[in-house]
């Protein structure tokens, strides 16, 4: 795995998201916020998303080393197998974790590995000019109508306040 800086490793929830909202933000990042991976056993649970995908939007599929495995096959509590390997992947690599799940949010958080948001994404996009306002807020009503659970209308107009500030 390259050793990048800056780069973004993405959770299941993330890739779920901008499945059900627009594919493209992924792509988008991958060319303008800086390189975006995802774990081959991550891809594996999200539905409507493949390799093949990936590789069109510019996402590298990334596979877990034997060690990183071991530990996440080893820890339990509030993170599934996958998110756990999501976050000793990250601490290893010294990559951003890329999640809107509280319990992974709040692990990367007390171990100091650093982590964004999905709508996070949308929103430095807007800032640097690369997604219009409009299609910003189009994604994220997407997100929020095939997931309003965790994408609550809270989240959304915490969202729509982030880009009226930009």
């Amino acid at each position: 795995m390259d050793e990048a800086r800056g780069a973004l490793l993405a959770d299941a929830d993330v890739l779920i998201d901008y499945v059900a909202g627009g594919l493209f933000v992924l792509e988008l990042t991958a060319q303008h916020i800086g390189p975006l991976y995802v774990l081959s056993q991550v891809l594996d649970t999200v539905h409507g998303l493949s390799e093949r995908d990936c590789r069109r939007l510019g996402i590298e599929v990334v596979e877990a080393d034997t060690a990183s495995l071991i530990e996440a096959g080893a820890k339990s509590g509030a993170l599934s197998f996958e998110d756990w390997l999501c976050f000793i992947t990250c601490r290893n690599h010294g990559w951003t974790c890329l999640t809107n799940d509280g319990a992974l949010l709040r692990e990367c958080g007390s171990s100091q590995v650093p982590v964004r948001r999905g709508f996070g994404l949308m929103v430095e996009l807007v800032r640097s000019g690369v997604l219009a306002r409009g299609h910003a807020l189009r994604v994220a009503q997407a997100i929020h109508e095939a997931n309003p659970h965790h994408i609550s209308d809270r989240v959304l107009e915490l969202f729509r306040a982030t880009l009226d500030e930009t």
